[in-house]
């Protein structure tokens, strides 16, 4: 006994003497480049990553660890690592090897990890990996192999855990695996593994776990059921079109079950029954499952993923199969109608979205008290009974986005930090911030709801992305920052406390802000629709002026006892459309005096109503009708000219007005589009289908289209007037009443052209994504500017133009004598209107006789005979 434990001391020292001198050469013996690290007096060696092209020399034979992957590694010398006894882990991955030679491994006794993924190999190395006895974790994939030897695993006799996946495996490789008994876990995985013979897996008794996704397979594996100790089991993405009844019977241990992303059509009444370790089941994918799986005996499952399938009905008795129920992910199936889940007593998140859900009765998720999660969103659910909520006391989280709620019932709902309300336009309400005292999260469908979380005008204004600006350096200052959040202290003569201020700080994150989208903004106001008083008193001048003056223009214009023109009935038409500008406006001023202080409790409702797609007809109609009757008037009064000089002929009154009746339906057309889902009248309060900041991508399409017809048009004009002028000489217009209303369209065509290149701008900077403008801008860009012609286009009628003047001269002496002088005055007007009578731009009464003579060579010494002042005909190419 003596002599024994003389010889142990003996041994112990010699090996202790032996690991300090080897110690002493660790750090001597480090090869270059490399990271070595001491552990005891076993040696760390980490060479990864530094290109090298072969095994480093001058490596400690006491070197526990080495690392050479990711590295130009092509091929291994026999006995390279031979002295590296004390080697427990080697990794090779991810360099160019091809080949392993019989003995590059050998005198690696004590090598329990190595890993080759990632390399060039074709084979597996079966000569090299016979001098590793102690081998327990193999790594072979993301290789080239493609046959796996009857040997090749032969004296493996410790391997438990073996990675083949990610090669070109095409079947099995079972003699092979028959050398493993220990084997724990097996991965092939992303091969090209179509079949399994059912005597596959006889002599792997203990095998854990094993995984078969991504592969070929046609149908189920019943080689699986030799594996008694079989825990977690890996089927998905394959071509799996039944699971056969009794499919489990052999592995009563499992756990784990991936069977989603597979064809299948159909599910054994028993293929799922009896296990009562599985507390993980997916079957998520498998689009032909008709009918809820029957899961009587499988009392342990806790997460249930049955997604993308055609179920229907879920059985009343679930949750009574189901007592260890935590998560239950249903969504992208058929389901309209939902059982009551009160039985489930420990579930936790339930994912019902994407289904065909119609309502939620009381009983739906009664006594529910674990359950934290519900999705609920893209169904068909019109009504929420108002206890459906009241006994779920730990939820949290609540998604109802894209349904068609009118109400929410908010009883039950206090601890919810997260609720997602969007895609439900008809739920208008606002949520109050003592109703979710602990939210942290919302999404509601209008702005306006979230004026009850922050101030429009400083909290939302930061999350405006069109507003976004680069922060200065002194904004990031800290103690400029701590100002900000605190504005009460800069009233304050004298600095904060050190302490105060964590004090504060802590008391901040102890009531964290909400964060409510979408938020609110200039286009989504909280107290104002106008917000701004210069805005406000704007919109009410263009509504006077534009009513008051184009009616009197109407008036002037079609109750003159004098001759109406063609062009004067189309300046007259001008003005019926701006007087259209004027109503819209004042549908706008009127909203906003009536929820002054408060438009955010009306908002929803006001964009989503019959009032707002009204106002939004109107003013397109006004402008489009604007404008066609303006290109209307430029190419009659051209046409005129050409049609007085080739033929003798003016364009009658009758043309006109049909002409003016096409551009009136036109303009109804385009207004009437949005109103079938081609734009958006509902996009903001203002009801115009104009880009908007944060406004959906959908409006932009019908906005360019218009904005490119008005170009069209303005374009179109601007060629018939420059015609129009090579027709005629330059001369005194002034005197001749045609060529006021020539000039007058002209100021018109000016006026109406430059007031609309802002709309034009926003609207192609929107296409662009380029917005160089604040969204105060583009609001006042929308409300003054757009509508600001129709104030100014009466008016240069009224002040400018000699026609009104005479019309209302004439409606004056109409009013004061009704008999004689009425009737001296008509004949007068007849003379006038003769002698006015120019066939460049207007039509008139004596001429229509003059070219009514048979003979029309006569045309020109009869307008000899007539005195036109400055007035002369010139043909184009003068």
């Amino acid at each position: 006994m003596g002599t024994l434990f003389s010889w142990g001391v003996l041994l112990a020292s010699s090996l202790r003497f032996l690991a300090v001198c080897a110690g002493k050469d660790a750090a001597a013996s480090c090869p270059p480049q490399c990271l070595c690290e001491e552990d005891g007096v076993m040696l760390s060696v980490d060479c990864s990553e530094l290109g090298l092209s072969e095994v480093p020399g001058s490596l400690s034979p006491l070197t526990a660890y080495l690392d050479l992957s990711m590295n130009n590694i092509s091929q291994l010398q026999p006995r390279t690592l031979h002295h590296l006894r004390f080697l427990e882990e080697l990794r090779l991955s991810g360099n160019q090897i091809s080949r392993i030679p019989g003995e590059a491994f050998s005198g690696l006794y004590s090598l329990k990890i190595l890993m080759l993924q990632n390399n060039q190999l074709s084979r597996i190395p079966a000569e090299a990996l016979r001098e590793l006895p102690n081998l327990q974790s193999l790594r072979l994939d993301a290789n080239l192999i493609s046959v796996v030897p009857e040997k090749s695993f032969e004296g493996l006799l410790s391997l438990r855990h073996l990675w083949l996946d990610d090669n070109a495996l095409t079947e099995i490789p079972v003699r092979a695996l028959n050398h493993l008994p220990a084997l724990q876990a097996m991965t092939l995985a992303l091969n090209q593994i179509w079949h399994i013979p059912d005597y596959a897996f006889q002599n792997l008794s203990s095998l854990v776990v094993l995984d078969l996704n991504y592969n070929e397979l046609l149908e189920f594996p019943g080689a699986i059921r030799t594996l008694g100790r079989l825990q977690e089991l890996g089927f998905h993405n394959n071509n799996i079109k039944a699971i056969p009844e009794n499919a489990f019977v052999g592995n009563p241990l499992l756990q784990t079950i991936h069977f989603y992303d597979n064809p299948i059509q159909f599910v054994g009444q028993s293929a799922f029954q009896y296990l009562p370790k599985l507390h993980t089941l997916s079957l998520n994918g498998a689009t032909d499952i008709r009918e809820f799986p029957d899961l009587k005996g499988t009392t342990s499952l806790e997460v249930l993923t049955l997604t993308r399938a055609g179920i229907h009905l879920l059985p009343r008795g679930m949750c009574q199969q189901l007592p260890s129920l935590r998560v239950l992910e249903l969504s992208h199936n058929q389901i309209e109608e939902l059982p009551s889940f009160h039985r489930c007593q420990r579930l936790e998140e339930l994912g019902l979205q994407h289904n065909k859900i119609h309502e939620i009765r009381a009983d739906t998720f009664g006594q529910l008290k674990a359950l934290r999660s519900i999705d609920l969103s893209w169904n068909y659910i019109q009504f929420i009974h108002p206890e459906a909520f009241v006994t779920l006391h730990s939820l949290t989280k609540l998604d109802l986005t894209d349904n068609q709620l009118v109400t929410l019932p908010l009883n039950g709902l206090g601890g919810l930090t997260h609720l997602k309300l969007q895609g439900n336009p008809s739920l208008s309400e606002p949520f109050s911030k003592e109703s979710f005292p602990k939210m942290r999260v919302l999404e509601v469908p209008y702005a306006y709801q979230c004026c009850a979380y922050g101030s429009c005008s400083s909290f939302f204004k930061v999350s405006n992305q069109w507003e976004a600006e680069d922060m200065s350096p002194e904004e990031e200052d800290p103690h400029k920052r701590t100002v900000e959040l605190f504005p009460g202290h800069t009233e304050n003569h004298y600095d904060l406390d050190t302490d105060d201020l964590q004090l504060d700080l802590e008391e901040s994150k102890l009531h964290p802000t909400t964060q409510c989208t979408p938020s609110p903004g200039p286009f989504k106001p909280c107290d104002h629709l106008f917000e701004s008083w210069i805005i406000r008193l704007g919109v009410w001048v263009i509504v006077v002026v534009s009513v008051l003056c184009n009616a009197l223009v109407i008036v002037a214009v079609f109750a003159s006892p004098s001759y109406l023109s063609p062009v004067k009935f189309v300046i007259g038409s001008i003005a019926g459309a701006n007087m259209l500008t004027g109503i819209y406006c004042s549908m706008l001023a009127l909203v906003d005096s009536l929820t002054y202080g408060h438009f955010a409790s009306y908002g929803a409702r006001w964009e989503s109503g019959v009032g707002c797609r009204v106002t939004g007809f109107l003013s397109v109609l006004a402008s489009e009708a604007a404008i066609f009757l303006l290109t209307l008037a430029a190419v009659q009064c051209s046409v005129s000219v050409s049609c007085v000089r080739g033929y003798g002929k003016l364009p009658t009154l009758g043309k006109v007005k049909a002409a003016a009746l096409c551009c009136l339906l036109l303009s109804s057309a385009a207004a009437a589009l949005p109103l079938f889902s081609v734009g958006e009248y509902g996009a903001s309060p203002l009801c115009l289908p104009y880009p908007i900041p944060d406004g959906k991508p959908a409006t932009l399409g019908f906005t360019v289209a218009l904005v490119m017809t008005n170009m069209l048009c303005f374009l179109t004009i601007t060629g018939t007037y420059i015609r129009l002028y090579c027709n005629l000489l330059k001369g005194e217009f002034s005197a001749v009443w045609d060529c006021a209303m020539v000039k007058h369209v002209a100021w018109l065509i000016f006026t109406n052209c430059l007031l609309y290149c802002p709309v034009a701008f926003l609207t192609f900077s929107s296409m662009l994504n380029l917005f160089l403008i604040t969204p105060e801008v583009i609001k006042s860009i929308l409300l003054v500017v757009l509508p600001l012609p129709a104030c100014l286009n009466p008016l240069l009628y009224l002040l400018f133009n000699p026609h009104f003047r005479d019309d209302l001269r004439l409606l004056r002496h109409k009013g004061q004598d009704k008999g004689s002088y009425t009737q001296s005055c008509r004949v007068e007007d007849m003379e006038k209107s003769s002698y006015d009578s120019t066939q460049a731009l207007m039509s008139f009464s004596d001429i229509d006789h003059i070219f009514e003579t048979p003979d029309s060579l006569v045309v020109h010494p009869i307008l000899d005979s007539y005195s036109f002042p400055s007035m002369t005909l010139v043909p184009c190419q003068q």
